[in-house]
């Protein structure tokens, strides 16, 4: 029970006040010393805790604040980059064509090289919108039938004759924003497309019940990873291939783990070299996945 200030006798000496203020019994227990038995109680001061709790409140609402900011930043910044960018672009073609009876070789191979680092950043620009907009809430959330979704995303991505992706049915429903899963799935499949080194590549996607989550997962035989760069490739903007080799932006899987950890679950990689990798990640079932996020 609760007690306001209270005093406490040490050995045989005068009586001395320990705690002032809203403090509760903790602990309470028999020692003996010199032949003596003593009760030892220990006390825990509400006050401390209570102001301990408001200034840990008081840092997470500071962080969320600057996360938010942050956030708004790169939408901002990102959307203003669009306009200019696309002038480049429209001036570089322009040139390109009007003037192609006039340009050397080099020439075209600088313009070319122009409009590919143009495209490149267009890329670039759109990721950092996507991650930016990854977390913020939705008033679209639904439940989504994921045994449609995720043929529909397939077909969008059209995948090469030499590849085949195969879909374990039934896939569930899972209450979230449908775009945002797209993004997931979307992510996910084109990069084990992109990366493919085999001449008859196979994409799996399937679904598991792991208790009050589901545990997707996207497999591959591609080139696999090494595992020292299991973490790394969540981060934003790294990429494993030379950017001047990879069009590749290094934001897609920065995404999926931002959308995923947004709706509570977690998201990993297995893979062997050589042999392939597959992607797994969690959502919570329907009925856990407002819990999830509070």
């Amino acid at each position: 029970m609760p007690y306001q200030g209270f005093d406490i006798d040490i050995g045989s000496g005068p009586q001395q006040t320990c705690l002032r203020g809203l403090a509760v019994l903790a602990d309470r227990r028999e020692v003996h010393i010199d032949g003596k038995a003593y009760i030892v109680d220990s006390f825990v001061d509400l006050g401390k805790v209570k102001a301990d709790q408001a200034g840990q409140a008081d840092i997470v609402q500071k962080l969320e604040l600057a996360n938010k900011e942050l956030t708004d930043f790169a939408y901002v910044v990102s959307h203003d980059l669009k306009a200019p960018l696309r002038g480049i672009k429209s001036l570089a073609s322009w040139i390109a064509t009007d003037y192609a009876d006039r340009l050397d070789d080099e020439g075209k191979a600088n313009i070319k090289l122009l409009l590919d680092r143009v495209a490149r950043l267009e890329n670039l620009i759109d990721g950092i919108l996507q991650y930016s907009r990854a977390a913020r809430p939705s008033d679209q959330e639904e439940p989504v039938d994921l045994a449609e979704l995720v043929p529909a995303v397939v077909d969008l991505l059209s995948p090469p004759s030499h590849i085949t992706i195969t879909i374990d049915q039934p896939l569930p429903k899972v209450k979230a924003d449908k775009t945002r899963l797209s993004q997931v799935f979307q992510n996910l499949l084109s990069n084990a497309i992109k990366f493919m080194d085999k001449p008859n590549g196979l994409i799996r996607i399937g679904c598991l019940d792991d208790g009050a989550y589901w545990r997707f997962f996207v497999s591959d035989n591609g080139p696999g990873i090494e595992s020292r760069h299991f973490d790394r490739i969540f981060q934003l903007f790294q990429t494993l291939a030379p950017k001047d080799q990879s069009n590749s932006t290094g934001v897609g899987l920065a995404v999926v783990k931002k959308i995923v950890t947004f709706y509570g679950g977690k998201i990993w990689v297995e893979s062997e070299v050589g042999k392939g990798s597959t992607f797994f990640f969690t959502l919570p079932k329907a009925d856990q996945a407002d819990k999830a996020k509070t």
